[in-house]
């Protein structure tokens, strides 16, 4: 059977994680945000392959993806 819009848009690949210089998202978005463990925006972007994290000191942060259907959330570290 084919696979569905939901099940194409659930296929992102986030990596590496922990992520040094660049997290790489490979899959269809529209746009990315990531937060500190705050609430605190502190990067965001427009669909790209790669993401530039150098200007994020080390830790933990939330990203979300938006989809055309369903936003993505998930736990990155950026460890240097």
């Amino acid at each position: 059977t084919p696979a569905s819009i939901n099940d194409l848009d659930s296929k992102l690949l986030i990596y590496p994680n922990p992520a040094k210089n660049t997290l790489n998202i490979t899959g269809e978005y529209n746009n990315v945000d990531i937060y500190d463990v705050y609430g605190k925006l502190v990067l965001s972007s427009n669909y790209k392959e790669y993401i530039n994290v150098e200007t994020l000191s080390n830790g933990v942060y939330i990203i979300q993806i938006d989809t055309r259907n369903e936003k993505l959330i998930q736990k990155i570290t950026v460890a240097k």
